[in-house]
C-alpha cells in the first residue's frame, strides 16, 4: 500500500497553524529536549482513535483546538482531525478528502464542521476500510465471545510505533503490548493485516467450528446410542413379548435389534388358539420370580455394604488408636539401643532389653499404619463398586415392575371387556409406534452424520485454498533472513555474531539461536542497550519491508522511531575532525542503514515507505548520502514547533 502522512498540524481555536510536512521516505525531525519532537509522534496515534491523549501537556496542548495528519494515497488524499480530547475529542473525529494533494496553508479550520464529522466508533471504522480492511469479525470459535472487537487500526499502531521508552526497551518489542487483550488480537489479526485473508475465510472457519462440535455431539449420540442399544433392545424384546404373551407363542429373547425390526412386518396372527393359551400367565409367573431373585440380590449387596461400612469404622477408630500410640512412642523413645546409669556409667541390661523391644514395637506400629491406610482406600473402592451393582439391580426391579403391571393391566382389563382381540390390536400397535421410533431415530444420526461430514470436507477444501500455512512458512523464512542480515550492520555483540534472529509470528516472541549452546538467546536475556536497539531497529524495518511487499497488505509502509540514537549520546559534537568518536560513527551507521532498507523496499515495491524518526541529532556525515536532504525540523537555538 502507496501511503504516508505528508503533515502533521495543530489549529489554534481562531485557526491559527502550526505544522510540519513530510514525504514519502526518511523523515528526520531533530533538535534539543522539550521541543515538541515527541508530540509528534502521540498526534499521530491520538489522530488514529486512541481512546486516550497521550499527547504531553504543556504548550502544545495550551495552543491547540483541534490536531490533524493528512495522509497521501495515490490517487486521492484525506484529512484526519480531532479536538482536544477535554472538548469534543473524546467522542469524534473528522474525516475529510480530497481528488488533490492536501496542502497545510490551504486547509482552514472551518473544513473540519458537521459535514464531515463521525463518532469515533464509526471513524476508525473508515479509516480501517480506507487502508482495506474487509474484515468485520476474525472470529475462529462458534462458543467465543461473539462481541470479539474487528480488526482496528488501533492493532495496525503496534507495528508502526516505536516510542522512546521502547525502541531500545529488553522488555518489550510492540507497542501496548501490556494490554495482554491488545496483544492477542494483534498476533490474532496478523493474517487480516497481512492481507492473506479475507471475511469469507473467517465465515468458512466459523461455520467449520460449529460443525465439528456438532459432529462431535452427533457422535456422542451414536455412541450413547450404541452403549443402549443392548437397553433399546431389550426394552423392545419386551413389547414383542407382550404380543406374542397374547396370541399364545413363545418368543425368542435373544433375536438381534435389526431382526426386531423387520420381525413387525411378520407377527403371528391372533386365533382361537390363543383364548386357551397360559403363555400370559406363565410369563407372568416368570416376571414375579425374575423379580425376587433380583431383589434378594440386592439385600445381599445392601448387607455386604453395611458390614464394610461397619469395619470400615473399626479400622478409623484402629487407625486412630495407632496414630496416638505412635505419637506416645515418638515422644518417649530412647534414641540409643542401650542404657547406660547416669552415675556410674555402667550399662542397665534390664532397660536396655526395654528399649530394644520398645524400638521392635515402634516398627510394627509404623508397618502397621502403613497397612491400615491402604486397607481404608480398599473399603472406599468396594463399597463404590458394590453400591453400583445396587442401583443396577435397583433399574432391573424397576423395568421387571414396569412389565408386570402391563401385564396386571391386560388382565384387569379384560376381566371387564372379556376381549382378547383388542388387547392384540394394542399390543401391535405398540410395536409399530417403538419401531418406527427406533427407525427414525437411527435415520436421522446417518442423515447427520453424512450431511455434516460432506459440509465439512467442503469447508476444510475451501479454507486450504487460502494456503495460510505456507503463507506463514514464507513469513517466517522471510523474517529470519531479512531480520539477521540487518542485525548485522548494526551495533551487535560479537559473541551474538553471526546472528541468527527468529520472529515467531504466532507468538511475536524474537530471538538468537546460539549454536553453540543450542538454546535460545531472547531480547530480555541479552545484555546492553546497543543489542535492544539493534533488534528493535532490524525486526520493526523487516516489519517494514513485509508489509510493504504484500500486494493486499492493510498496513501503511509508515514506520515511526523516537530518538534511536539514545542509547548513544544525545546530540553530535566531536573535537577531533580526523578521528569520529565510534558514538558517532554506529548512530551514522543507523542513519545509513534506515536508508539502505528504504532504498531496498523501494527497488521491490516501486514506492518508497516512510520513515519519521525523531532525534537529537544535529549534523551526521553519511557514506552515500546527504543527511540534511532528510531533516524536515530543525528546532534548536529557540526553535520550536509551538
Amino acid at each position: 500500500m502507496n501511503v504516508y502522512i505528508s503533515a502533521i498540524i495543530v489549529y489554534s481555536p481562531s485557526g491559527e497553524k502550526r505544522y510540519i510536512e513530510l514525504t514519502d521516505g526518511l523523515n528526520v525531525i531533530t533538535g534539543e529536549s522539550k521541543s515538541g519532537k515527541s508530540a509528534l509522534l502521540e498526534i499521530i496515534d491520538y489522530c488514529m482513535g486512541s481512546s486516550k491523549s497521550t499527547i504531553p501537556k504543556g504548550e502544545v496542548t495550551k495552543f491547540a483546538h483541534m490536531f490533524a495528519i493528512f495522509m497521501k494515497f495515490p490517487t486521492y488524499s484525506i484529512a484526519i482531525a480531532r479536538k482536544r480530547f477535554d472538548e469534543e475529542g473524546k467522542k469524534q473525529m473528522y474525516i475529510y478528502r480530497s481528488s488533490k494533494e492536501i496542502i497545510p496553508d490551504d486547509l482552514p479550520l472551518s473544513v473540519f464542521n458537521e459535514l464531515n464529522v463521525l463518532s469515533l466508533e464509526q471513524a476508525k471504522i473508515e479509516l480501517a476500510r480506507e487502508f482495506g480492511i474487509s474484515v468485520l469479525n476474525s472470529t475462529n470459535d462458534s462458543e467465543a465471545d461473539r462481541s470479539d472487537p474487528r480488526p482496528s487500526i488501533r492493532n495496525m499502531t503496534s507495528y508502526m510505533f516505536q516510542h522512546q521508552n521502547l525502541v531500545a526497551s529488553k522488555f518489550a518489542l510492540f507497542y501496548r503490548f501490556e494490554d495482554s487483550q491488545k496483544r492477542e488480537q494483534t498476533i490474532k489479526q496478523f493474517p487480516v493485516f497481512a492481507g492473506w485473508v479475507d471475511q469469507l475465510y473467517y465465515n468458512y472457519r466459523l461455520e467449520l467450528d460449529e460443525l465439528l462440535k456438532k459432529q462431535k455431539r452427533v457422535e456422542r449420540i451414536q455412541q450413547s446410542f450404541t452403549n443402549s442399544n443392548e437397553k433399546i433392545r431389550t426394552d423392545l424384546v419386551n413389547v414383542f413379548k407382550r404380543y406374542y404373551m397374547l396370541v399364545g407363542k413363545s418368543f425368542d429373547e435373544n433375536i438381534k435389534l435389526n431382526k426386531l425390526l423387520k420381525l413387525r412386518e411378520v407377527l403371528p396372527d391372533f386365533t382361537r388358539d390363543s383364548y386357551m393359551s397360559e403363555e400370559m400367565e406363565k410369563r407372568y409367573i416368570s416376571l414375579k420370580r425374575q423379580r425376587e431373585e433380583i431383589k434378594q440380590k440386592r439385600y445381599d449387596i445392601e448387607m455386604s455394604i453395611k458390614n464394610l461400612e461397619l469395619s470400615q469404622g473399626y479400622g478409623q477408630s484402629y487407625s486412630s488408636n495407632l496414630k496416638s500410640l505412635n505419637a506416645i512412642i515418638n515422644h518417649s523413645t530412647n534414641e540409643h539401643d542401650s542404657y547406660s546409669c547416669p552415675l556410674c556409667g555402667q550399662g542397665v541390661e534390664v532397660l536396655s532389653k526395654k528399649i530394644v523391644t520398645l524400638h521392635k514395637s515402634n516398627k510394627w506400629l509404623v508397618n502397621e499404619l502403613a497397612s491400615v491406610k491402604t486397607q481404608g482406600s480398599e473399603f472406599h473402592l468396594q463399597i463404590r463398586k458394590l453400591t453400583s451393582a445396587k442401583n443396577e439391580l435397583v433399574d432391573k426391579i424397576k423395568d421387571l415392575g414396569w412389565e408386570i403391571s402391563k401385564i396386571e393391566a391386560i388382565t384387569e382389563r379384560l376381566k371387564e371387556q372379556n376381549k382378547l382381540d383388542h388387547e392384540v390390536v394394542y399390543a401391535k400397535a405398540e410395536i409399530d409406534i417403538e419401531c418406527k421410533r427406533i427407525e427414525e431415530q437411527l435415520k436421522v444420526l446417518r442423515k447427520h452424520d453424512n450431511e455434516i461430514d460432506k459440509r465439512i470436507d467442503k469447508l476444510k477444501s475451501l479454507i486450504e485454498k487460502y494456503n495460510l500455512n505456507s503463507y506463514y512458512s514464507q513469513a517466517t523464512t522471510f523474517f529470519k533472513s531479512n531480520i539477521s542480515r540487518i542485525i548485522e550492520k548494526l551495533d551487535f555483540e560479537e559473541e551474538f555474531r553471526p546472528a541468527d534472529m527468529n520472529f515467531i509470528i504466532e507468538t511475536f516472541d524474537l530471538y538468537h539461536n546460539d549454536k553453540e549452546s543450542k538454546s535460545r538467546v531472547y531480547l530480555s536475556e541479552m545484555g546492553s542497550g546497543a543489542n535492544w536497539l539493534a533488534c528493535h531497529l532490524s525486526l520493526f524495518l523487516s516489519i517494514l519491508h513485509f508489509f510493504a511487499i504484500q500486494k493486499k497488505s492493510a498496513i501503511p509502509p509508515i514506520l515511526f522511531l523516537d530518538q534511536p540514537s539514545q542509547v548513544y549520546f544525545p546530540e553530535k559534537v566531536y573535537v577531533d575532525a580526523n578521528e569520529k568518536p565510534k558514538d558517532i560513527l554506529k548512530v551514522e551507521q543507523i542513519y545509513k542503514t534506515l536508508l539502505e532498507e528504504i532504498d531496498l523496499i523501494k527497488k521491490n515495491t516501486d514506492f518508497k515507505p516512510q520513515l519519521i524518526v525523531t532525534d537529537h541529532v544535529g549534523e551526521l556525515d553519511i557514506d552515500g548520502y546527504n543527511f540534511n536532504d532528510y531533516i524536515r525540523a530543525n528546532w534548536r537555538d529557540g526553535k520550536k514547533f509551538i
